[in-house]
């Protein structure tokens, strides 16, 4: 296509002296040299018989080295998410995942208490799902437990994490998985009911006395469990009593787990017999040792990290190198079982060590997580991490493409390291949300990502591949 369009502009170029062309050909011809101009972008302006008074290329390239790994994050912060995981499913291509929960539970309203004479009714537990992943087909079994150990609210809990519980549960619930979601609910012991309503006598009882008393539960899945669920903070300890001299009028008060005390998912995975069986903290895995397959499974730290190590190329060019636009493409083969691919990815930058970068935001305890960012934020301004890049999966052509024109100039002004980035599905098109009544950003990443087991199985041999339109100056 190159040739032949340059063929013409030379032929028009020649022999536009030799015969007239009328202003209805011109106009066509003039068109067609514009279209043309723009899909034949590194041709030189020289060769369209064109002289600019400084000499300008712009040029394309797609054959810059994108080299992908797939390795496991050391810290995959679970806590406060938007969703709780619990359950098991044993997965051929990731292994067998476990998920537990683990939160604390908040009084209604802040506080509890009670006047007159009161008589208690019944306690019982409820949860609601609305996410499941694994083998639906069969009735599974979730376990409450009471927390032995308290939840410290200025740690930052991860998948790794644990916390003691007694031993025998409270209650036993039965849930028929559904992909529209469901909930379940089960009787907590009197004994358990009795002791909650007798903190409501007198002056009664606050958030910060309660949780003395009861530190929370623990989810854990039954023993032939084959479905992890996702519950969105919809664990609740709901508690029936009624007034003595009114036994018609039923009161009740909800004990519940929120985003705003600590809550996590508690996710491990037996990776062996699976292409991943060798991945570790200290070792990711490469093309040549899982067939060329990249993998990403989020909430178990398994991702695909990409570098650009002949990146710096461009700078062989001569002169000054500005990059018009840079797309990254990520081929996908499919997904595993249990469930489809993520919707929605984003991209995290690391460190040399596969650590996501973070930077603290003092005003409001957030991490602010180096995302890849858009085209309307820019690396030099004061909120420069509240522009993240969120892709959907494009079914049609089984693919994740990101902008990362912005991305590639910082790194070849030097402004920023080369280390790579990391794909990070998340559960919500939009990581930031803004304040209606003063106009501030909020960063929300946190609830959003690391809280779905969905995987990606990217394609080999070429994972994924880097197109570069760039321009330079002397």
């Amino acid at each position: 296509m190159l040739i032949n369009t340059t063929t013409f502009i030379r032929n028009w170029r020649a022999n536009r002296g030799r015969r007239a062309v009328s202003t209805i050909q011109l106009s066509l011809m003039a068109g067609m040299f514009v279209l043309v101009s723009v899909l034949v972008a590194c041709e030189e302006p020289k060769d369209i018989g064109l002289a600019p008074p400084t000499a300008i290329g712009v040029l394309y390239t797609d054959t810059l080295t994108v080299k992908t790994s797939t390795i496991l994050l050391d810290s995959v912060v679970t806590d406060r998410n938007s969703r709780l995981l619990v359950g098991q499913y044993t997965d051929p291509v990731f292994g067998k995942v476990v998920a537990k929960t683990f939160g604390q539970l908040y009084v209604e309203g802040g506080s509890f208490k009670t006047e007159g004479e009161i008589v208690y009714d019944s306690l019982r537990v409820l949860v609601g799902y609305s996410y499941v992943y694994g083998d639906t087909t069969r009735a599974q079994e979730i376990l409450v437990h009471r927390l032995t150990e308290d939840l410290d609210s200025t740690k930052r809990y991860t998948n790794a994490s644990s916390v003691a519980y007694a031993t025998e549960p409270l209650a036993k619930i039965k849930l028929t998985p559904t992909a529209v979601g469901g909930a379940g609910y089960a009787r907590l012991p009197d004994a358990l009911g009795r002791e909650l309503l007798e903190l409501s006598k007198g002056s009664g009882i606050v958030q910060a006395d309660f949780r003395k008393v009861f530190k929370g539960i623990a989810v854990v899945p039954g023993a032939t469990n084959t479905t992890v669920f996702g519950f969105s903070n919809n664990m609740f300890v709901e508690l029936y009593y009624h007034k003595s001299a009114d036994t018609t009028k039923v009161l009740s008060i909800d004990f519940f787990t929120t985003a705003g005390l600590p809550s996590f998912s508690q996710v491990k995975v037996d990776r062996s017999g699976t292409k991943l069986a060798a991945l570790s903290l200290t070792k990711s895995l490469t093309g040549a040792d899982t067939g060329g397959e990249m993998f990403v499974q989020s909430a178990a730290g398994v991702t695909t990290k990409v570098n650009f190590p002949t990146i710096e190329n461009l700078k062989k060019e001569s002169g000054r190198i500005a990059i018009n636009r840079a797309e990254l493409s990520f081929f996908v083969k499919g997904s595993s079982p249990g469930g489809p691919v993520p919707s929605v990815m984003t991209l995290a930058q690391t460190d040399a060590n596969n650590r996501l970068l973070y930077t603290p935001e003092v005003s409001t305890g957030t991490r602010l997580l180096h995302l890849l960012q858009t085209q309307s934020g820019t690396f030099q301004t004061a909120n420069k991490w509240y522009y993240p890049q969120i892709v959907g999966y494009s079914s049609r052509q089984k693919t994740y493409t990101f902008d990362v024109t912005t991305y590639l100039q910082a790194i070849l002004v030097g402004f920023q390291a080369n280390n790579g980035l990391a794909l990070l599905p998340a559960t919500n098109t939009s990581l930031v949300t803004t304040s209606q009544t003063t106009g501030a950003p909020s960063f929300l990443a946190q609830p959003y990502l690391n809280n779905q087991l969905n995987g990606a199985i990217l394609n080999a041999p070429m994972n994924a591949k880097l197109v570069v339109f760039y321009t330079y100056t002397p």
